[in-house]
């Protein structure tokens, strides 16, 4: 049996103290590790609760700005429900049912048609009190049910049309029957002022109850500017009145009025063209433009027109109004002319006739 050094046995006790102090300290850590832990995460939960009420406070008034705040919700609407408490319906659609209730799991029906959305956010948050202290609910109107806009005027389909969700302008014409060759150059838009201001530069209010717009027919049709195709919201009335007309008559081959198709003018030879050109008895040199005015005969102006030399590239081609008449008419000598040429060939047919007997 081998002798103990006390020396030696001194030094592996002081050897191993200090692991196994380390292995203490190492448990005190573990043991110290699930409760900094639990701590960390309370401190996140207070902040983030700070954090979370603001973020409740910026869903309210999410509905969008086109349903107003009296809106009432009906059958066949449908809501969206944000709730950072009530997991099981935040963040779903829910629909109004022919009974005017939503179905809410955990809560049940809940009768919501005839409420707006803040009196509808009442009646889930009043709901909610039996699980949840202090809710925070709010409500998205996220689709409605089918509701009127009009239209009148130069269209396939005046009358009233049913909309839902999102409808443009171009929308609603095409539903309409789209917009007929004889359309004016503006369409007017009419909008209730519970709706708001229709957002367009050329929008205006008439009376404090409702504001109209006015857009340009060919600036729509040829998208020139995005903001042109507005959305169309319920009791909208969309207005296209009929183009004005000029006139074209005399010794042309297609006299008649013709529609300035959403043009606000058109020129003399643009009306020309409309009435397929001259025909072999005009008179372009005497032609007249007989513009009516405001309507009176005193007002009535009578312009005298050298289309000849339009036709030639020598005068600069001038403007038509609506619902003037141009008129070209007949040259007496080319008349004349004519007349006597044709009566020389029936002479000549005939006596080529009376020589063969």
């Amino acid at each position: 049996m081998r002798d103990s050094d006390p020396i030696r046995d001194d030094r592996q006790r002081l050897e191993v103290t200090p692991s196994r102090a380390a292995f203490r300290g190492r448990r005190v850590t573990e043991g110290l590790a699930p409760m900094g832990l639990f701590l960390l995460v309370c401190a996140m939960g207070t902040f983030a609760n700070g954090d979370d009420v603001k973020a409740t406070r910026q869903l309210i008034d999410r509905t969008p700005d086109h349903i107003p705040a009296t809106y009432l919700l009906s059958t066949d609407d449908e809501i969206t429900i944000h709730s950072l408490q009530a997991k099981e319906i935040s963040d779903k659609p829910f629909r109004v049912d022919q009974a005017g209730d939503v179905n809410l799991p955990m809560l049940g029906r809940i009768h919501v048609a005839g409420s707006n959305a803040n009196q509808a956010e009442t009646l889930i948050h009043d709901k909610l009190k039996t699980f949840y202290v202090d809710p925070d609910v709010a409500i998205d109107i996220t689709a409605r049910h089918t509701e009127p806009a009009s239209v009148i005027g130069a269209v396939g389909a005046p009358g009233t049309h049913q909309i839902q969700g999102r409808v443009t302008l171009l929308d609603l014409l095409s539903q309409a029957g789209g917009v007929r060759t004889d359309a004016g150059a503006v369409i007017k838009i009419t909008r209730q002022g519970a709706y708001g201001p229709i957002p367009h530069p050329s929008a205006h209010h008439v009376d404090p109850d409702s504001s109209v717009a006015e857009i340009s027919l060919r600036n729509l049709l040829d998208v020139r500017d995005p903001t042109d195709n507005i959305t169309i919201l319920p009791h909208d009335v969309v207005s296209i009145p009929p183009a004005e007309i000029v006139y074209v008559v005399g010794n042309v081959k297609h006299a008649g009025g013709f529609p300035l198709g959403g043009k606000t003018d058109v020129s003399v030879l643009q009306a020309l063209a409309l009435a397929e050109g001259l025909d072999r008895f005009a008179a372009p040199r005497s032609a007249r433009i007989l513009r009516r005015g405001n309507g009176t005969a005193a007002d009535r102006q009578d312009i005298t027109l050298d289309v000849q030399r339009i036709l030639d590239g020598k005068s600069e081609d001038i403007s038509l109004h609506p619902n003037d008449v141009l008129f070209i008419p007949n040259s007496r000598s080319k008349t004349i002319a004519f007349r006597t040429i044709e009566a020389a060939i029936q002479l000549g047919i005939g006596m080529g006739m009376a020589g063969r007997y």
